[in-house]
């Protein structure tokens, strides 16, 4: 036996240079006498030699491979390659066939494996099926009888995960994952026995392979002869794009949610097989700080189980006393908090398990000098990681019974009857849009859920929609897709689909403090992401169990044309209803098939198509090479979506005919996307992966800086982020646009264009337009007449004596607004409470290209962006706030005045005072203030909905409604559109992403003026 794991750094010696410098790239540039003369060797460090072992005085066995000889390097000097583990790995399940098996669990977009490997004893080992049955009957208390559960807690080990370095820039847990699984399977030790017969542990080293391995090249790419100590040093810190995100640059940590990603896919897939009892997520943060580990802070997410809460404070405690023992400094709770569900801990805590967080201070390589002068080596911060999960898993192997027993209650209290989740379903009602439908359902299934669809109309129930109203005589529509709440993953569903999670009282008083004191936020994540929102789906919430005349949902059927091909048709059409006529568009666009669009719904052949169909016609293609039918069925087979043919061009009486001009030609879409340095790299990401995978066409990807010839693209893509963009560049943008070319930018980047200086764009900042909001409040009070205002009085119109009286919208306004100094002070106090991430209500302009495939309202997530003012030569197809009319107020006792009535189109009004931001415009005569939501008067008759999901204060609820979240408008012969913010967000936002995929896909041929050539 010998001790090889570990031990004291010796003095490098020649072999250990000629190792190291064939690790690190040789500069090239060496001159010819620093070749002869060096490198030499560094200056002393005492301090960067971490010298105790990670396990003292333990021994090892000589038949186990030892990583350092796998590696080429002791484990932990430095941070290995996703190749350099996988080496491990498969050395170690070969030797050790009876106590191990690695399973590959999914392939990364760069196509590099994920692994994960089971260490247990032989014993355990040979009955790991049944293991695996026997946790998943425990996980299903509705299969599983009193004594069937007793009998599986006595046989069955729990299984504790230990998952590293999800965001590939926080390198230590993969290391430390190394020196875990080389110490349960080689150690000489019999507490490693004991803890391998209790236990199943998975060690999954590394979870996105792809962000490692770029930022272990960009450690490689700044190292130099001697170690760095200097964390601002680009050693440490890298560049941009960094080695957080995955190959798409998504912050893989917040893709639960959503499951995008193939790496999140396959360990949802396996969380789900083994249901383990713990599971550590291992993380690193600023490399000045210590260690963080559980438990969190308020605000905790209401559903989060009690089984969790019972034991947090165990294995902190536990852990904590490990790491006293060595002599570590850590802490917990502080700014970790457990709102945002999408973790990769909080996935398996919501599931019944025991999630856990490490996050330690992070060193990219050799080591970062601390405060007191003191060095923090890459070795030692490995150890954090290790004496973690090692006090864990005891934690565990003590308490596993009891632990097993925690996860089965959880489970049962999910199906009870009477339970928290008893007596609700969530019911995502009947649309045209199938595709994103299938997607929400996609995502839904790959969690487990149990899905169900109404086979006939169920009525009457009570229901709640994503506005806050409740009706008490609800028709749920047949083929609605209907999710009960009572199932064992119960506490993870109301997590995902629960319209309007509220704080507790005093998380938001915390939350409020902390806004006034210093301008941030507590939360860490967004404060909304309920799925059915974030995907645009109509939903309410039932007040009762499964209803019935429910069916399991089958799998999706298979599209199929609407009329054969014979005799030929007119054409084609790819209803507009769907998402993926947008997908079929763009691939048709690229093999050069000319398409049209409609601007208006139409009816041909008795079918009824939405606005924004795509539509192919023979005549337009006479010169398309080879079978155009054939290239319009490619395109639906390819995409999902089947066309339907059409016999004929007439639409039925004054809905459009297909010569008309509603019908306007499409402009193939050269699409280019500009970023770097500024740019945030995952909003830069989540573009790319869309046009990447919504829309699988060419596109390419240019430094903002460097932007070369801009003539090969009519549109190009400003990610959010880049607002200082220099000002040679900026007007190289504006005579692009003039040429004809579409530009969109997001979020911040909106801010380099609409400066009243950059002279690009009429759409303003609202702090820079104070002054002149009476000219924005006309422009909202225009739009809405246009849309639903009331008409002149018919006498009125056709009198034959001159009007003597005109009544004027901005007479509703009941008074001009305060001065510039008032408004400013009053701008500056609301911006402070901008939201962080919030789903606002949006009305649409139902007649606007760039809205089509939109139902109203649309949620949108939105946070501190940019508030965009648009007035006359600028449209506003989406603005924040729903406007409804509003039902007639009841008389109130003279204290309630203040209180605005609620709209609400069910008999029954909800008595549920309007959400933060909410208002209407019946207010009492007596007040001070004009009848104005912040800015903007509301248009007589009306009530306003905002807050749909999430934190936003009543201050910037004030300030955000009536502005626009997405703006268009022309220059030159090109035109300019800008989105408040992201509608791309973490490809999960699929409402706010329509609107995206037309400006990019439809937009050349619907906004702007190409030049016409004989």
């Amino acid at each position: 036996m010998t001790s090889l794991i570990s031990g004291p750094r010796p003095r490098p010696t020649p072999s250990t240079w000629r190792s190291w410098l064939l690790a690190i790239p040789v500069l090239a540039t060496m001159t010819v006498a620093a070749a002869i003369q060096g490198p030499f060797p560094p200056t002393e460090l005492p301090d960067l030699r971490y010298t105790n072992d990670f396990f003292p005085g333990t021994l090892y066995a000589t038949n186990v491979p030892n990583p350092a000889d796998l590696l080429g390097f002791p484990t932990g000097e430095r941070a290995a390659t996703s190749t350099e583990i996988e080496r491990c790995f498969k050395a170690w399940s070969t030797a050790l066939p009876d106590r191990t098996r690695l399973v590959e669990y999914a392939r990364s977009h760069e196509g590099r494996p994920l692994h994960y490997l089971i260490l247990t004893a032989p014993q355990n080992l040979a009955r790991l099926d049944e293991i695996e049955a026997d946790l998943r009957r425990l996980g299903d208390p509705r299969t599983t009888d009193k004594s069937q559960a007793e009998a599986i807690l006595a046989r069955t080990p729990p299984v504790a995960w230990f998952a590293a370095t999800i965001h590939g820039d926080e390198t230590e847990g993969s290391d430390a994952a190394l020196v875990l699984t080389y110490h349960l399977l080689a150690a000489n030790d019999q507490d490693v026995r004991s803890l391998l017969d209790s236990l199943v542990i998975i060690i999954d080293p590394l979870m996105n392979p792809d962000g490692r391995d770029r930022f272990v090249k960009m450690i490689a790419e700044h190292r130099g002869t001697t170690p760095n100590l200097d964390e601002q040093s680009l050693l440490h810190a890298g560049y941009w794009p960094w080695g957080r995100g995955n190959h798409y640059l998504f912050d893989l940590n917040r893709d639960y949610l959503y499951a995008v990603h193939p790496e999140t896919r396959g360990r949802i897939r396996e969380i789900a097989r083994w249901n383990p009892t713990l599971f550590i997520d291992a993380h690193g943060m600023g490399a000045q700080d210590t260690h963080l580990f559980g438990p969190p802070r308020e605000p905790i997410n209401p559903h989060v189980p009690q089984h969790r809460r019972n034991w947090e404070n165990l294995f902190s405690q536990e852990q904590a006393r490990a790491f006293d023992q060595r002599g570590l400094l850590y802490y917990n709770g502080e700014w970790a908090e457990e709102w945002y569900p999408g973790y990769t801990d909080s996935l398996a805590t919501f599931r019944g398990g025991i999630g856990i967080l490490y996050e330690q201070a992070r060193i990219a390589a050799d080591g970062v000098r601390r405060p007191g002068g003191r060095i923090l080596s890459y070795r030692e911060s490995v150890l954090h990681h290790v004496v973690g999960a090692m006090a864990n898993f005891q934690t565990v192997k003590a308490h596993g019974r009891d632990l097993l027993a925690g996860f089965h209650a959880t489970r049962s209290l999910a199906v009870d009857p009477n339970g928290p989740y008893g007596r609700r379903s969530f019911a995502v009602l009947p649309t045209g849009n199938r595709s994103r439908l299938q997607a929400l359902i996609d995502t839904l299934q790959i969690h487990g859920f149990e899905l169900h669809r109404s086979t006939r109309d169920i009525t009457p129930v009570t229901a709640t929609d994503q506005l806050g109203r409740t009706f008490d005589s609800f028709t749920v529509p047949s083929g609605s897709l209907l999710i009960p709440n009572r199932q064992p993953l119960g506490h993870l569903l109301a997590a995902f689909l629960e319209f309007d999670p509220k704080l507790s009282a005093d998380a938001l008083e915390d939350e409020r403090r902390e806004v006034l004191r210093t301008g941030g936020s507590r939360i860490y994540d967004s404060t909304a992401w309920n799925l059915t929102q974030m995907f645009g789906l109509p939903a309410v919430t039932l007040a009762s169990d499964l209803p019935p005349d429910t069916e399991p949902l089958g799998p999706a059927p298979a599209p199929t044309p609407q009329h054969a091909d014979t005799p030929p048709p007119v054409g084609w059409v790819f209803t507009g209803a769907d998402d993926l006529s947008v997908t079929a568009a763009a691939r048709l666009l690229e093999r050069g098939v000319q398409l049209r669009a409609a601007t208006k719904e139409f009816r041909i052949d008795d079918q009824t198509f939405a606005r924004g169909s795509i539509v192919v016609t023979r005549l337009d293609n006479r010169a398309v090479t080879g079978n155009l039918a054939a290239l319009v069925h490619q395109a639906g087979a390819e995409s999902g979506l089947a066309p339907t043919a059409l016999r004929s061009g007439l639409g039925v009486g004054d809905l459009p005919d297909l010569g008309g001009s509603l019908f306007p030609l499409l402009t193939p879409p050269r699409i280019a996307t500009a970023g770097r340095e500024a740019t945030q790299f995952t909003d830069y990401g989540f573009t790319w992966f869309l046009l990447d995978h919504r829309l699988a066409i060419r596109h390419s990807q240019l430094d903002l800086n460097n932007l070369g010839d801009l003539d090969r693209y009519n549109v190009l893509i400003l990610p959010d982020g880049g607002s200082d963009i220099v000002a040679p560049v900026r007007d190289r943008l504006k005579d692009w646009v003039r040429n004809g070319g579409t530009l969109v930018a997001i979020g911040d980047t909106t801010r380099a264009f609409i400066r009243e200086e950059a002279g690009f764009s009429r759409v303003r900042d609202l702090p820079t337009v104070l002054p002149k909001l009476a000219d924005y409040e006309l422009t909202v009070q225009r739009e809405w007449l246009s849309r639903a205002g009331p008409m002149p009085a018919t006498t009125n119109v056709w009198a034959y004596l001159a009007p003597t009286k005109i009544d004027y919208p901005w007479q509703a306004t009941a008074g001009p607004h305060s001065d510039e100094k008032e408004l400013k002070k009053r701008d500056a106090w609301q911006a402070l409470f901008m939201p962080a991430g919030a789903i606002l209500a949006t009305r649409i302009d139902t007649n606007h290209w760039l809205t089509a495939g939109c139902p109203e309202p649309l949620p949108i997530l939105t946070g501190r962006s940019p508030v965009l003012m648009s007035a006359e030569g600028a449209d506003a197809p989406i603005r924040f706030g729903y406007l409804v009319n509003a039902p007639p107020s009841p008389v109130k006792p003279a204290e309630e005045a203040d209180t605005p009535a609620r709209s609400n189109p069910n008999p029954n009004p909800n008595p549920n005072p309007i959400p933060p931001g909410g208002a209407t415009a019946k207010e009492t005569k007596d007040k001070d203030e004009p009848p104005r939501v912040g800015w903007a008067a509301l248009p007589p008759g009306t009530a306003m909905h905002l807050r749909m999901s999430g934190l936003l204060w009543p201050e910037a609820g004030h300030r955000i409604a009536n502005s626009a979240w997405v703006t268009r408008e022309n220059l030159g012969r090109g035109q300019v559109i800008l989105f408040a913010s992201s509608p791309t967000h973490r490809a999960g936002s699929r409402g706010a992403e329509r609107v995206f995929l037309n400006s990019v896909v439809l937009g050349p041929g619907l906004g702007t003026s190409p030049v016409v050539r004989p």
